[in-house]
Protein backbone atom coordinates (compact mmCIF):
# COMPACT_ATOMS: atom_id res chain seq x y z
CA UNK A 1 0.00 0.00 0.00
CA UNK A 2 1.37 3.31 -1.15
CA UNK A 3 1.69 5.86 2.07
CA UNK A 4 -0.15 8.90 1.24
CA UNK A 5 1.78 11.83 -0.40
CA UNK A 6 2.85 14.58 1.90
CA UNK A 7 2.64 18.44 0.27
CA UNK A 8 5.69 20.12 -0.25
CA UNK A 9 6.03 23.69 2.01
CA UNK A 10 6.25 25.36 -1.01
CA UNK A 11 2.80 23.44 -1.92
CA UNK A 12 1.27 24.76 1.48
CA UNK A 13 2.76 28.00 0.90
CA UNK A 14 0.77 28.66 -2.37
CA UNK A 15 -2.02 27.33 -1.21
CA UNK A 16 -2.28 29.75 2.19
CA UNK A 17 -1.69 32.41 -0.10
CA UNK A 18 -4.26 31.76 -2.30
CA UNK A 19 -6.44 31.33 0.42
CA UNK A 20 -5.99 34.46 1.51
CA UNK A 21 -5.93 36.16 -1.41
CA UNK A 22 -9.63 34.57 -2.06
CA UNK A 23 -10.79 35.78 1.38
CA UNK A 24 -9.89 39.27 0.79
CA UNK A 25 -11.16 39.30 -2.73
CA UNK A 26 -14.47 38.03 -1.15
CA UNK A 27 -14.22 40.61 1.94
CA UNK A 28 -13.74 43.61 -0.62
CA UNK A 29 -16.37 42.70 -2.65
CA UNK A 30 -18.97 42.04 0.19
CA UNK A 31 -17.80 45.50 1.20
CA UNK A 32 -18.45 46.96 -2.12
CA UNK A 33 -21.84 45.77 -2.31
CA UNK A 34 -21.20 43.97 -6.01
CA UNK A 35 -24.09 41.48 -6.12
CA UNK A 36 -23.50 37.27 -6.26
CA UNK A 37 -24.71 35.87 -9.59
CA UNK A 38 -27.15 33.30 -9.97
CA UNK A 39 -25.80 30.25 -11.81
CA UNK A 40 -27.84 27.22 -10.54
CA UNK A 41 -30.89 27.79 -13.02
CA UNK A 42 -28.68 28.93 -16.13
CA UNK A 43 -29.57 26.93 -19.12
CA UNK A 44 -27.37 24.16 -20.47
CA UNK A 45 -27.31 22.25 -23.84
CA UNK A 46 -26.36 19.10 -21.62
CA UNK A 47 -27.63 18.32 -17.96
CA UNK A 48 -26.49 15.49 -15.75
CA UNK A 49 -29.03 14.86 -13.19
CA UNK A 50 -27.42 12.95 -9.86
CA UNK A 51 -30.07 10.96 -8.04
CA UNK A 52 -30.06 9.98 -4.42
CA UNK A 53 -27.74 7.65 -2.88
CA UNK A 54 -29.89 5.00 -3.19
CA UNK A 55 -30.35 5.25 -7.07
CA UNK A 56 -27.39 4.85 -8.75
CA UNK A 57 -28.77 6.24 -12.03
CA UNK A 58 -27.66 9.37 -13.73
CA UNK A 59 -29.87 11.38 -16.03
CA UNK A 60 -28.18 13.02 -19.01
CA UNK A 61 -30.60 15.46 -20.87
CA UNK A 62 -29.32 16.75 -24.29
CA UNK A 63 -31.01 19.86 -25.63
CA UNK A 64 -28.85 20.73 -28.31
CA UNK A 65 -30.56 19.72 -31.36
CA UNK A 66 -34.09 19.91 -31.70
CA UNK A 67 -36.47 18.63 -28.74
CA UNK A 68 -34.81 17.18 -25.75
CA UNK A 69 -33.48 13.77 -25.78
CA UNK A 70 -33.07 11.92 -22.37
CA UNK A 71 -30.96 9.35 -21.55
CA UNK A 72 -30.63 7.17 -18.44
CA UNK A 73 -26.69 5.66 -17.47
CA UNK A 74 -25.29 3.53 -14.81
CA UNK A 75 -23.28 5.97 -12.25
CA UNK A 76 -21.17 3.41 -11.04
CA UNK A 77 -20.48 1.79 -14.24
CA UNK A 78 -16.78 1.42 -15.86
CA UNK A 79 -17.10 3.28 -19.32
CA UNK A 80 -19.28 5.74 -17.70
CA UNK A 81 -17.50 8.78 -19.42
CA UNK A 82 -17.19 6.83 -22.88
CA UNK A 83 -20.89 6.73 -22.44
CA UNK A 84 -21.06 10.89 -21.93
CA UNK A 85 -18.52 11.05 -24.42
CA UNK A 86 -20.64 8.99 -26.61
CA UNK A 87 -24.06 11.43 -26.06
CA UNK A 88 -21.85 14.53 -26.47
CA UNK A 89 -20.71 13.37 -29.87
CA UNK A 90 -17.73 14.61 -31.94
CA UNK A 91 -18.62 18.25 -31.21
CA UNK A 92 -15.24 20.29 -29.51
CA UNK A 93 -15.54 20.96 -26.36
CA UNK A 94 -18.53 22.22 -24.18
CA UNK A 95 -20.50 22.27 -21.04
CA UNK A 96 -22.61 20.48 -18.94
CA UNK A 97 -24.41 21.25 -15.65
CA UNK A 98 -25.14 18.61 -12.88
CA UNK A 99 -27.63 18.80 -10.58
CA UNK A 100 -27.79 17.23 -7.02
CA UNK A 101 -30.73 15.49 -5.42
CA UNK A 102 -30.94 17.27 -2.17
CA UNK A 103 -31.52 13.85 -0.26
CA UNK A 104 -27.72 13.15 -1.15
CA UNK A 105 -26.21 16.33 0.44
CA UNK A 106 -26.16 16.92 3.84
CA UNK A 107 -28.23 20.27 4.60
CA UNK A 108 -28.06 22.15 7.92
CA UNK A 109 -29.68 25.68 8.42
CA UNK A 110 -27.19 27.66 11.25
CA UNK A 111 -28.24 30.97 13.24
CA UNK A 112 -24.77 32.95 13.19
CA UNK A 113 -23.88 36.45 13.56
CA UNK A 114 -24.08 39.36 11.07
CA UNK A 115 -20.78 40.25 11.34
CA UNK A 116 -19.49 37.02 10.17
CA UNK A 117 -20.83 37.41 6.91
CA UNK A 118 -17.51 38.45 5.15
CA UNK A 119 -15.66 35.44 6.50
CA UNK A 120 -18.39 32.74 6.06
CA UNK A 121 -16.90 30.03 4.08
CA UNK A 122 -13.97 29.95 6.76
CA UNK A 123 -16.91 29.99 9.86
CA UNK A 124 -18.67 27.19 8.13
CA UNK A 125 -15.86 25.03 7.60
CA UNK A 126 -14.69 25.38 10.73
CA UNK A 127 -18.30 24.88 12.20
CA UNK A 128 -18.71 22.02 9.84
CA UNK A 129 -15.29 20.17 11.54
CA UNK A 130 -16.07 20.85 15.01
CA UNK A 131 -19.94 19.75 14.73
CA UNK A 132 -19.71 16.97 12.20
CA UNK A 133 -17.55 14.00 11.20
CA UNK A 134 -17.08 16.16 7.92
CA UNK A 135 -13.97 17.43 7.10
CA UNK A 136 -13.45 20.50 4.82
CA UNK A 137 -11.08 19.14 2.10
CA UNK A 138 -13.35 15.93 1.93
CA UNK A 139 -16.93 17.48 0.76
CA UNK A 140 -18.02 20.10 -2.04
CA UNK A 141 -19.89 22.64 -0.08
CA UNK A 142 -21.80 26.22 -0.69
CA UNK A 143 -23.81 28.54 1.33
CA UNK A 144 -26.55 31.02 0.86
CA UNK A 145 -28.37 33.47 3.86
CA UNK A 146 -32.21 32.17 3.75
CA UNK A 147 -33.07 35.61 6.33
CA UNK A 148 -31.47 37.67 8.55
CA UNK A 149 -32.92 39.12 12.32
CA UNK A 150 -31.97 42.86 12.62
CA UNK A 151 -33.21 42.68 16.16
CA UNK A 152 -30.73 40.43 17.39
CA UNK A 153 -27.98 41.00 14.19
CA UNK A 154 -27.82 37.34 13.53
CA UNK A 155 -28.11 35.64 9.70
CA UNK A 156 -30.05 32.16 9.35
CA UNK A 157 -27.38 30.68 6.64
CA UNK A 158 -28.08 27.12 4.98
CA UNK A 159 -25.23 25.43 4.27
CA UNK A 160 -25.01 22.49 1.76
CA UNK A 161 -22.49 19.81 2.10
CA UNK A 162 -21.93 16.98 -0.84
CA UNK A 163 -19.11 13.88 0.03
CA UNK A 164 -16.51 14.26 -2.76
CA UNK A 165 -17.06 10.61 -3.07
CA UNK A 166 -20.21 11.03 -4.55
CA UNK A 167 -19.25 13.71 -6.85
CA UNK A 168 -16.18 12.95 -7.53
CA UNK A 169 -16.44 9.94 -10.00
CA UNK A 170 -18.65 11.99 -11.74
CA UNK A 171 -16.29 14.82 -12.83
CA UNK A 172 -13.91 12.78 -13.45
CA UNK A 173 -16.23 10.99 -15.89
CA UNK A 174 -17.18 14.78 -17.54
CA UNK A 175 -13.38 15.34 -17.49
CA UNK A 176 -13.02 11.83 -19.71
CA UNK A 177 -15.68 12.95 -21.88
CA UNK A 178 -13.85 16.00 -22.13
CA UNK A 179 -16.84 18.23 -20.59
CA UNK A 180 -16.16 20.81 -18.50
CA UNK A 181 -18.99 21.07 -15.18
CA UNK A 182 -20.19 24.97 -15.69
CA UNK A 183 -21.89 24.72 -12.08
CA UNK A 184 -23.06 21.99 -9.04
CA UNK A 185 -26.37 22.71 -8.51
CA UNK A 186 -28.96 21.17 -5.87
CA UNK A 187 -32.34 20.64 -5.98
CA UNK A 188 -35.57 18.31 -6.85
CA UNK A 189 -35.76 19.74 -10.21
CA UNK A 190 -34.08 22.28 -12.79
CA UNK A 191 -36.55 24.93 -12.02
CA UNK A 192 -36.00 24.47 -8.26
CA UNK A 193 -32.77 24.56 -7.32
CA UNK A 194 -31.27 26.03 -4.29
CA UNK A 195 -29.20 29.56 -5.09
CA UNK A 196 -25.65 27.11 -4.59
CA UNK A 197 -22.61 26.19 -6.43
CA UNK A 198 -20.79 23.09 -5.57
CA UNK A 199 -18.34 23.64 -7.50
CA UNK A 200 -17.80 27.43 -5.45
CA UNK A 201 -16.89 25.73 -2.45
CA UNK A 202 -18.09 28.83 -0.78
CA UNK A 203 -16.65 31.39 -2.69
CA UNK A 204 -19.19 33.77 -3.60
CA UNK A 205 -16.90 36.54 -5.19
CA UNK A 206 -14.90 35.09 -7.58
CA UNK A 207 -17.91 33.34 -9.52
CA UNK A 208 -19.80 36.83 -9.68
CA UNK A 209 -16.62 38.68 -10.59
CA UNK A 210 -16.02 36.34 -14.04
CA UNK A 211 -19.44 36.07 -14.71
CA UNK A 212 -20.64 39.62 -14.51
CA UNK A 213 -19.35 41.82 -17.00
CA UNK A 214 -20.38 45.13 -14.76
CA UNK A 215 -18.32 43.45 -11.48
CA UNK A 216 -15.53 42.71 -13.80
CA UNK A 217 -15.78 46.07 -15.20
CA UNK A 218 -15.40 47.56 -12.06
CA UNK A 219 -13.34 45.11 -10.50
CA UNK A 220 -10.69 46.17 -13.69
CA UNK A 221 -11.09 49.93 -12.98
CA UNK A 222 -10.21 49.67 -9.11
CA UNK A 223 -6.93 47.56 -10.50
CA UNK A 224 -6.46 50.61 -12.98
CA UNK A 225 -6.88 53.20 -10.09
CA UNK A 226 -4.62 51.38 -7.94
CA UNK A 227 -1.79 51.07 -9.97
CA UNK A 228 -2.32 54.97 -11.05
CA UNK A 229 -2.61 55.63 -7.59
CA UNK A 230 0.58 53.78 -6.80
CA UNK A 231 2.46 55.79 -9.37
CA UNK A 232 1.06 58.89 -8.75
CA UNK A 233 2.51 57.89 -4.85
CA UNK A 234 6.03 57.38 -6.63
CA UNK A 235 6.11 60.42 -8.82
CA UNK A 236 5.27 62.24 -6.16
CA UNK A 237 7.85 60.86 -3.74
CA UNK A 238 10.50 61.34 -5.85
CA UNK A 239 9.59 64.98 -6.40
CA UNK A 240 9.48 65.69 -2.49
CA UNK A 241 13.37 64.24 -2.50
CA UNK A 242 14.32 66.58 -5.40
CA UNK A 243 12.96 69.40 -3.55
CA UNK A 244 14.72 68.45 -0.39
CA UNK A 245 17.86 68.31 -2.47
CA UNK A 246 17.42 71.86 -3.91
CA UNK A 247 16.38 72.78 -0.17
CA UNK A 248 19.45 71.74 0.88
CA UNK A 249 21.95 72.99 -1.47
CA UNK A 250 20.54 76.72 -1.31
CA UNK A 251 20.48 76.43 2.44
CA UNK A 252 24.09 75.41 1.96
CA UNK A 253 24.54 78.29 0.12
CA UNK A 254 22.98 80.68 1.78
CA UNK A 255 24.99 79.49 5.10
CA UNK A 256 28.50 79.70 3.49
CA UNK A 257 27.76 83.55 2.28
CA UNK A 258 28.15 84.78 5.67
CA UNK A 259 31.66 83.09 6.06
CA UNK A 260 34.35 85.29 5.68
CA UNK A 261 36.08 85.66 1.86
CA UNK A 262 39.09 83.20 2.57
CA UNK A 263 37.31 80.54 3.82
CA UNK A 264 35.05 80.93 0.49
CA UNK A 265 37.71 81.04 -1.19
CA UNK A 266 39.20 77.28 0.35
CA UNK A 267 35.73 75.94 -0.14
CA UNK A 268 35.35 77.34 -3.91
CA UNK A 269 39.11 75.65 -4.44
CA UNK A 270 38.79 72.88 -3.29
CA UNK A 271 34.97 72.36 -4.88
CA UNK A 272 37.29 73.24 -8.24
CA UNK A 273 39.62 70.21 -7.17
CA UNK A 274 36.84 67.80 -6.81
CA UNK A 275 37.36 65.22 -9.17
CA UNK A 276 34.56 62.19 -10.31
CA UNK A 277 33.99 59.31 -7.89
CA UNK A 278 35.78 56.54 -8.25
CA UNK A 279 33.45 54.24 -9.11
CA UNK A 280 32.38 56.43 -11.60
CA UNK A 281 35.50 56.76 -12.91
CA UNK A 282 35.49 52.59 -13.06
CA UNK A 283 32.49 52.58 -14.88
CA UNK A 284 34.07 54.44 -17.79
CA UNK A 285 37.63 52.63 -17.59
CA UNK A 286 35.38 49.04 -18.05
CA UNK A 287 33.23 50.70 -20.61
CA UNK A 288 35.94 52.38 -22.58
CA UNK A 289 38.07 49.13 -23.18
CA UNK A 290 37.77 46.80 -25.54
CA UNK A 291 37.69 43.08 -24.63
CA UNK A 292 41.15 42.06 -24.95
CA UNK A 293 41.83 44.47 -22.60
CA UNK A 294 41.51 44.54 -19.16
CA UNK A 295 42.91 46.92 -16.21
CA UNK A 296 44.53 45.93 -13.33
CA UNK A 297 44.76 48.74 -11.13
CA UNK A 298 43.48 52.18 -11.07
CA UNK A 299 45.44 55.33 -8.71
CA UNK A 300 43.62 58.67 -9.14
CA UNK A 301 44.70 62.05 -7.58
CA UNK A 302 44.61 65.65 -8.38
CA UNK A 303 46.65 65.47 -10.96
CA UNK A 304 44.64 62.83 -13.02
CA UNK A 305 44.19 59.09 -13.34
CA UNK A 306 47.04 56.61 -13.70
CA UNK A 307 46.26 52.52 -14.78
CA UNK A 308 47.55 49.72 -15.23
CA UNK A 309 46.62 47.33 -17.94
CA UNK A 310 46.90 44.11 -19.37
CA UNK A 311 46.37 44.60 -23.47
CA UNK A 312 47.89 42.71 -26.48
CA UNK A 313 49.02 46.50 -28.14
CA UNK A 314 49.65 49.46 -26.65
CA UNK A 315 48.12 51.46 -29.66
CA UNK A 316 44.85 50.06 -29.02
CA UNK A 317 44.49 50.23 -25.27
CA UNK A 318 45.82 53.86 -25.57
CA UNK A 319 43.30 54.81 -28.50
CA UNK A 320 40.17 52.90 -26.52
CA UNK A 321 41.53 55.58 -23.51
CA UNK A 322 41.43 58.53 -26.00
CA UNK A 323 37.96 59.95 -25.13
CA UNK A 324 37.56 58.81 -21.41
CA UNK A 325 35.40 61.62 -19.93
CA UNK A 326 36.77 64.14 -17.51
CA UNK A 327 40.77 63.03 -18.79
CA UNK A 328 43.02 64.68 -21.46
CA UNK A 329 45.48 62.70 -24.35
CA UNK A 330 46.50 59.43 -22.71
CA UNK A 331 50.24 58.76 -21.99
CA UNK A 332 51.93 56.10 -22.30
CA UNK A 333 54.78 55.59 -18.93
CA UNK A 334 55.76 52.31 -19.30
CA UNK A 335 55.77 48.68 -21.18
CA UNK A 336 56.86 45.41 -20.02
CA UNK A 337 56.34 41.96 -21.29
CA UNK A 338 53.00 39.53 -19.40
CA UNK A 339 51.75 36.58 -19.91
CA UNK A 340 49.13 36.86 -22.80
CA UNK A 341 50.44 40.13 -24.24
CA UNK A 342 51.88 43.39 -22.53
CA UNK A 343 51.73 45.35 -18.77
CA UNK A 344 51.02 49.12 -19.50
CA UNK A 345 51.09 51.79 -17.19
CA UNK A 346 49.13 54.82 -18.73
CA UNK A 347 48.54 58.32 -17.37
CA UNK A 348 45.86 60.42 -18.21
CA UNK A 349 45.58 64.17 -17.13
CA UNK A 350 42.47 65.44 -15.44
CA UNK A 351 40.99 68.05 -18.21
CA UNK A 352 40.17 71.55 -16.91
CA UNK A 353 36.56 72.45 -15.49
CA UNK A 354 34.99 73.87 -18.58
CA UNK A 355 37.80 72.86 -20.86
CA UNK A 356 36.38 70.84 -24.45
CA UNK A 357 37.39 67.46 -24.62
Amino acid sequence: MRAPSVPSPAQGLLASVGASLRQGIDAAVHLLGLAAIRTDREPAPLTLRLGAPHDPGLTVIDRRDGPDRTYRLDSGADDLADRIAAIRGGRPGGCAKVIVDPAACFIRTLELPSAALPRMRAVLAQELEAATPFRADQVFSDWYVEGEDPETRTLRVRHVVLKRARLGPLLAALAGAGLKPSVVAVGPAEDRTMPVDLLSSGHHALPGLLRSTGNLALAAATGLFLVGAFLGLRQHQAATLAALDDAFATARRAAASGLPPAVQAGAAAIQAERGPSLARVWDSVAAALPDPVSAQTLRLSAAGLELTLLAPDAPAALAALAHLPGFGTPELRQVSPAEGGQRLVVALPRRAAGARP
